[in-house]
């Protein structure tokens, strides 16, 4: 048991930090993805809120401290609209920041999730 528990915990720790990062990008990509498509419909009018659009899509992303690009200003007919989410993400035990031995560990991350849509269709 004190061979075996050790590696387990070392296991399930793995999964579940695995299991996070994946939901986390994920969501960057989707909140990426409704802030292009948000830019590309309503291109026209004026005081576009790219930004609020695409972090209420992912609600899993609130206090990560996501921040959010564009070049929303610049859509026009036939252009692509470009919306960019980046979130710098932190193990959630901590255990992963720090490597063995002074080592540089896995943790922090930088993810980031891009959205590209054609304007006004």
């Amino acid at each position: 048991m004190a061979i075996v528990l050790p590696l387990l915990l070392l296991i399930l720790l793995g999964i579940m930090e695995f299991g996070r990062a994946y939901n986390v990008q994920v969501s960057l990509t989707e909140a990426a993805r409704e802030g292009a498509r948000y830019a590309a419909v309503h291109y026209r009018e004026g005081g576009l809120n790219v930004t609020g659009t695409a972090l209420a899509a992912a609600p899993g992303l609130n206090g990560l401290g996501v921040t959010v690009t564009n070049n929303a200003a610049s859509c026009a007919p036939g252009s692509n609209v470009t919306v960019t989410t980046r979130v710098s993400l932190r193990s959630m035990s901590g255990f992963l920041d720090s490597g063995f031995f002074g080592a540089p560990g896995i943790f922090p991350i930088t993810m980031t999730g891009v959205g590209v849509m054609r304007c006004g269709g």
